[in-house]
């Protein structure tokens, strides 16, 4: 239940961010000259601050995105009669000009196209090459705004579909076109990859073809949703950075570091548990190493839901721990014995290096391959043993209780394994 609100409001943080700058945006209007004038130059000092955060944590897809924002709102904002002639409801349709086309067509071009970039550093040869292509981008946009290139600018403003959607947004067909290939993207990639990067660049797009709708109606909803872009951006380096320092990369449990804060949050009475895969060395040394990473896996997905209150963590190597805050041993037993035993019962299918070596190939006969997978497939079954100590008289700290566990792992381990022990 816990994981599952925590999802949610990670999923939900962008756009509860993007609310918020509208309820901030609707204050403006209340808001003296110089009040207003904060609000004006505020999201260059924020892109500014997102960029370094990028730069120092190695996050060159914000970075690059945060560059085409601040260039973008420089030239809504400074370059005169960016916003277009005429509001929503004038008649004819507000005619926009051609550096406000040019910017709806640039920003969800360059995140779909960021989102799809590895990160490979920015003062890289890399970086140097997704530099180029902003600059690439800038020079394009200044040679297509010189009055003898009218006809290419024309090109995009045309209608692409047989719908009339001036009367409803001053956005190109081209340019929603755009946004709506970006958005399907993000989203595909946020179902495959579940990261806080993709939801945060859906956010970013969302604020501004928001702003982009507005035409040159509501100017000061430009600097308030393009620093609300920034803060999302900022916020997505700042999840991810935490998730990195305190979850496992492979098997997705808390890590030790998040352990060690766990354990000091810990009252007068709890339970901790101590787990090891056994016979993991042999295991490696047999079918290989990423082998072994799958059995990590398998048996992380398993006891992250251990019942009885617990929660389990990745201590090191093939040793996992699992926390019963104010449960003493004889509550917990039964719940690391239906552990122990559920893991047990939990086929792992293995294949060969043969087999891994003719998947990369074409098989000439569904038939045969069938048969050839089920030759080179075997199942086996993975034991655990485990040890459990609880805060007493004798050990009163967590790393006393956690020792007192480890050491009720060995004796398990010299019972025979697959057992819990005490």
């Amino acid at each position: 239940m816990k994981t599952t609100v925590k999802t949610t409001f990670k999923l939900m943080l962008p756009f509860l961010l993007i609310g918020l700058a509208y309820l901030f945006y609707k204050k403006t209007d209340a808001m003296s000259q110089p009040q207003l004038d904060i609000v004006k130059y505020a999201p260059y000092a924020i892109l500014l601050i997102g960029a370094v955060i990028s730069w120092k944590f190695n996050r060159s897809r914000e970075f690059f995105i945060l560059i085409v924002l601040g260039l973008s709102l420089a030239a809504i904002t400074f370059l005169p009669g960016v916003t277009g002639q005429g509001d929503l409801g004038d008649s004819p349709p507000m005619k926009k000009s051609d550096i406000y086309s040019l910017i709806s067509l640039a920003i969800p071009l360059n995140i779909g196209l960021f989102s799809f970039f590895k990160e490979r550093g920015i003062w890289s040869l890399w970086g140097g090459l997704r530099m180029g292509i902003l600059l690439l981008q800038v020079l394009l946009a200044y040679w297509l705004i010189r009055p003898e290139q009218s006809k290419w600018l024309g090109l995009m403003e045309q209608e692409f579909l047989p719908v009339n959607l001036h009367s409803v947004t001053p956005i190109s067909q081209a340019a929603l076109i755009l946004f709506l290939a970006a958005g399907i993207i993000l989203i595909l990639r946020q179902i495959r990859y579940k990261t806080s990067q993709e939801i945060s660049f859906i956010g970013v797009l969302g604020a501004v073809i928001m702003v982009l709708h507005q035409g040159n109606a509501n100017i000061m909803m430009y600097p308030v949703f393009f620093a609300a872009s920034g803060i999302i951006l900022i916020t997505s380096i700042i999840q991810d950075s935490y998730s990195m320092a305190f979850s496992d990369e492979l098997t997705g449990l808390p890590s030790r570091r998040a352990l060690k804060q766990d354990m000091m949050k810990l009252g007068m009475n709890y339970a901790m548990a101590m787990l090891d895969i056994d016979h993991f060395k042999k295991f490696n040394d047999t079918y290989g190493h990423d082998t072994g990473d799958e059995v990590l896996k398998l048996v992380a997905s398993i006891i992250k839901d251990v019942t009885g209150g617990g929660k389990a963590y990745r201590y090191g190597g093939e040793e996992f721990t699992v926390l019963f805050p104010g449960k003493s041993i004889p509550e917990v037993f039964p719940h690391l014995e239906q552990l122990r035993e559920k893991v047990s019962k939990r086929a792992f299918t293995l294949r060969k290096p043969g087999n891994r070596r003719r998947k990369s190939t074409k098989r000439k006969a569904r038939g045969r391959s069938t048969r050839s997978r089920s030759a080179t497939q075997k199942q086996i079954y993975i034991t655990i043993s485990i040890g459990v100590s609880q805060r007493s008289d004798k050990h009163k700290t967590p790393d006393t209780v956690m020792k007192s566990a480890d050491t009720a792992l060995y004796r398990a381990k010299k019972k025979g394994r697959n057992c819990v022990s005490k």
